[in-house]
Formats: C-alpha cells, sequence, structure tokens
C-alpha cells in the first residue's frame, strides 16, 4: 500500500496545478473568508475576509495570485483571448499626506514575482528586467507615488504597463459621469473604488474603467488603447495582485474580485463584501455623541416611562428631516406626523427624500440613511418592537448592521402612532422639545462627518 503514496501525491499536485483550459472559466470572491489564492511577501488575509496585500511595514512587496495557471491562447503563435476583470480596492497610508507606491492588477507567466523589488516597481520588476520584452508581464497600475524616471506626470494615477513601469498610456485616476459626461477626479487613497479592466481579442482593444464605490460601472472608460497582447502573453498564465511599499507605511486592500475569459466578469455583491480593518482609534458617531445626552435626559426625567428609545427616534428624526415630531396645519389641512412622512417614502423606497432640503447634497447618503432608518424602528407603536437602548449604540458605532424593516414587521399601521398616543402631549410637555429649531450646523455635523 505504501508504495501507491508517491504515486497518489504526484496525482494530486498534477490536479491542483491543472491548467484552467475551459473557454468561459471564470470565478469571483465577494470577499476572501476561505480563498485559495496563492500569496508572498507579506500579502495576508484579514479575519474577516478582506486581502491585504501590505501592511505598514517599509520595504515590503506582497503578492496575491489566482493559485492555478489559465489558458489565455490556444496555441503559443495563436491570438489572445479576451478577459475581463473587475475588482474593489483601497489604499490606506499611514501619514495622509504620504503613500507608498501603489498597487497593480498584473498577469504574469509565474505564479509570484520573485524578481521584484519592494519599491518603485511596485512590486512587479527590477531595476535590471523592467522594460524587458522577456518578462511577458501585463498590469495596470495604480499608482500613488510621482516617479519621473518612469515619466509620470503626478502621484494620483492609472495606467497600462506592458513588461515595464513606463506605461503605453496612463491618465489621472478619475471617471466620466454618465449624465453630462464630465470628468470627475478620483483621489486613490482612504476610499474604496471599483476597478474594471477589459480586454477584446478580436478588437485588440483595452479598457480602463473607475468609478466610487458602489456607484456603478461608467459608460466611458478612463483609458482606452489599441494593442494586441499576443505577443505578450504565453499560453499560459497567471493573474492576480502586486504592491510593494517602499520605505512609506502604507495598507493595500482587496475587498472583492471577479474574473472572466471570454465573456464579462460576474458583478460583485458589493453589500457583501468585507469591511476594512479600523484605521486607528475607534471614532465615535457624532450621532452618538449629540444623542447620549438625550437618553440621559429621558432616563432621568421620565424614569416611569419606557419612552427612551421612543424619545431617541424622534431626535433623529428631527436632525435628518429639520421638522417638528407634529406640525399643525391650518383648519383646512391634515395635521403632518412626521413618522408617517418618513414612512411614505421609505414605502416608496426612497427614504433619502424625506431629508431636511437644507441639506442639499452635502450628507453621507450611508450616514442619512441609518438616521432614519433608525429612527423608525425606535418609534415603533408597540414597546417590544423598538430596538433597546443598547441595541441603538450598536447600531450606531456600526458594531452591527442594521435590520430591514421589512423584516421587522413595520408597517404603516404600526409605525404612524404618535398622534393616537398623545405624542404631542409629550412633545409639547418635553422642555427638551418646546419650540425646538433643529439648526443647519447640527444636523451637517451629523449627517457630513460619515463615521
Amino acid at each position: 500500500m505504501f508504495f501507491k503514496l508517491p504515486i497518489l501525491l504526484s496525482f494530486l499536485v498534477v490536479i491542483c496545478s491543472s491548467v484552467a483550459t475551459d473557454d468561459n472559466f471564470g470565478f469571483i470572491y465577494n470577499g476572501f473568508p476561505s480563498a485559495n489564492l496563492s500569496l508572498d511577501g507579506i500579502a495576508e488575509f484579514t479575519n474577516n475576509g478582506v486581502l491585504q496585500l501590505t501592511n505598514k511595514t517599509r520595504n515590503q512587496n506582497g503578492h496575491a495570485f489566482y493559485p492555478n495557471p489559465i489558458s489565455f491562447k490556444n496555441s503559443s503563435n495563436g491570438h489572445a483571448f479576451s478577459f475581463s476583470t473587475t475588482f474593489v480596492f483601497a489604499i490606506h497610508p499611514k501619514y495622509s499626506e504620504f503613500s507608498g507606491h501603489g498597487m497593480a492588477f498584473v498577469i504574469a507567466p509565474t505564479r509570484g514575482l520573485p524578481l521584484a523589488l519592494p519599491n518603485q516597481y511596485l512590486g512587479l520588476f527590477n531595476e535590471r528586467n523592467d522594460g524587458n520584452f522577456g518578462n511577458h508581464v501585463f498590469a495596470v497600475e495604480i499608482d500613488t507615488q510621482l516617479n519621473e524616471e518612469f515619466l509620470e506626470t503626478n502621484d494620483n494615477h492609472i495606467g497600462i504597463d506592458i513588461n515595464g513601469l513606463k506605461s503605453v498610456k496612463s491618465a489621472p485616476a478619475g471617471y466620466y459621469e454618465n449624465q453630462t459626461g464630465d470628468f470627475k477626479k478620483l483621489t486613490l487613497t482612504r476610499q474604496k473604488i471599483q476597478v474594471w479592466v477589459e480586454y477584446n481579442g478580436e478588437e485588440k482593444q483595452i479598457k480602463v474603467t473607475l468609478a466610487p464605490f458602489n456607484s456603478g460601472k461608467p459608460i466611458s472608460p478612463l483609458i482606452s488603447l489599441s494593442r494586441d497582447l499576443s505577443t505578450i502573453f504565453n499560453e499560459n498564465m497567471f493573474v492576480g495582485f502586486s504592491s510593494a511599499n517602499g520605505k512609506l507605511l502604507t495598507s493595500h486592500y482587496v475587498l472583492g474580485w471577479s474574473f472572466k475569459m471570454n465573456g464579462q466578469a460576474q458583478e460583485l455583491l458589493l453589500s457583501k463584501l468585507p469591511k476594512l480593518p479600523r484605521i486607528g482609534p475607534k471614532k465615535r458617531s457624532m450621532l452618538l455623541t449629540i444623542g447620549l445626552p438625550l437618553i440621559s435626559h429621558t432616563r432621568t426625567g421620565k424614569a416611569t416611562r419606557s419612552s427612551d428609545v421612543f424619545a431617541f427616534g424622534a431626535f433623529l428624526l428631527e436632525v435628518a428631516c429639520g421638522r417638528r415630531p407634529i406640525e399643525p396645519q391650518s383648519p383646512t389641512e391634515e395635521t403632518v406626523i412626521l413618522v408617517d412622512r418618513v414612512f411614505g417614502f421609505w414605502n416608496k423606497g426612497e427614504i433619502i427624500e424625506a431629508r431636511d432640503p437644507k441639506l442639499g447634497t452635502d450628507y453621507v447618503a450611508e450616514e442619512l440613511e441609518l438616521v432614519l432608518k433608525l429612527g423608525l424602528m425606535c418609534s415603533h407603536s408597540e414597546a417590544a418592537g423598538r430596538p433597546g437602548m443598547r441595541q441603538v449604540v450598536e447600531y450606531l458605532e456600526k458594531d452591527i448592521p442594521l435590520p430591514e424593516l421589512s423584516a421587522l414587521g413595520i408597517s404603516s399601521s404600526g409605525i404612524a402612532f404618535a398622534y393616537r398616543y398623545g405624542f404631542d402631549d409629550f412633545v409639547d410637555s418635553d422642555p427638551l422639545y418646546m419650540g425646538i429649531t433643529v439648526s443647519t450646523t447640527v444636523t451637517d455635523s451629523v449627517l457630513s462627518d460619515g463615521q
């Protein structure tokens, strides 16, 4: 039996290193909780499934490759197949003024790049092989430093690299708005950005597109280049990511990745992507900072009522909507109850439209939606249907996700209760609410903080 073991091991090695020859081969990672990528250097997976290429360590590089080679041509002299990929990345330097050298999506003949230097070569090349035709490397660089020796024009750009760091074509980071066609700049650091890289094998066309996270793919690409990659690619190639820090401390992250041969890469499930590791000490939400005095007040002054959460919910909806909980109208008009109004917008899928018009566009949509939904949850007609105060704090600190209101059984009959339960008397009798006017300053500080 023992003599068969080497044969079995050899068989397993062949299976594990087999070439992906399917013409429609593809894969998708909505986060990397159990990904089988091949890592080297200081690349690693965080506990919650983020691919971290580099950390805040000097003079180190990191690589992450799909473990098996992929067929990019049907013969050594054949034409390169079409492919497409999309991924979400984030770059967080330790110091906002200085960033590491950047990162790159790369297609290379070997898994890993053992000769690469941990500095301005993005973990791709070294000073001797940079520019050599024999490298057979294609890369899209996400560059956050200005290196004049590579003929770069700024420290915030995207480039298409073939066999070297002197980009064949590059452009300042940004995107073109679909409605107006206007170019909008993007800062490559301290935010999540989605990238699409596509190659049309028939038209010999390369396209690179950028967009802010969760905003959708722009129609017009940032970079478009006519180039036949048939002489660059070997028959089988590896795909992955590369990064290098040099002397500057920067973390380079990939949150999700999708790849497809001869077709369109599957769309990432952006809502399922893992959160980035916390950068620096945990910051308290402005909502929590402003709301805690209210919580304390209701606990001290109305200890017999179960309305701590209820009052806090009303506070959130004032702040976000710029209205009193109940606004009497003229004798011929119906009284406006704030929770009814907000619920109506939510029921139509337009909850953000309940916001204070004075906000204009100066707000963080995610923060505003959290305020409005949490305000409705806290305003449930039944005390048992409201979250506990500890849960409210956890929602505001974003330690736990906010559930969908539909999952809580909230309906128009369960939320539009304020007038029936005498909430107008509660508001008029509480000095905290008497004649309250929400200032633009307070509203802006809460909703544009983004923490």
